[in-house]
């Protein structure tokens, strides 16, 4: 038995190939398997006719590690389906943060009223 069964979603895999539509079964957290499972058993199913399936999606710029100081819980990323983040970006970020970065985010925060850096 699954953990999870999501049924008839329109699979998008990220390898560049047209979605198909099928079932992913979760099991201990893993993907168990992929492809048309008929009436395969399941603690949860979701079905998800018209909806897509697909990976978390990497976000190669974005500026969230100054979000995340002020709101830890990134739940409107997530949301988004965003499994990773890539910081920093534009030449600054959060971290590594040492005296004179913490100088520059004083500076910067000022203008967005954002001094959160103690």
């Amino acid at each position: 038995m699954y953990d999870l069964v999501i049924k008839g979603g329109k699979i998008v895999n990220g390898a560049g190939n047209p979605w198909f539509k099928a079932d992913v079964a979760i099991k201990n957290g893993k993907i168990a398997e992929i492809g048309l499972l008929g009436d395969v058993e399941a603690e949860k199913a979701i079905d998800a006719d018209g909806l897509v399936v697909s990976p978390g999606f990497v976000d190669l710029h974005n500026h969230s590690d100054f979000e995340i100081m002020l709101n830890p819980r990134p739940e409107s990323i997530v949301r988004h389906g965003v499994a990773l983040i890539v910081v920093p970006n534009c030449g600054s970020g959060v971290a590594p943060l040492n005296e004179e970065m913490k100088e520059e985010l004083r500076k910067r925060g000022e203008s967005f009223s954002l001094c959160f850096i103690a």
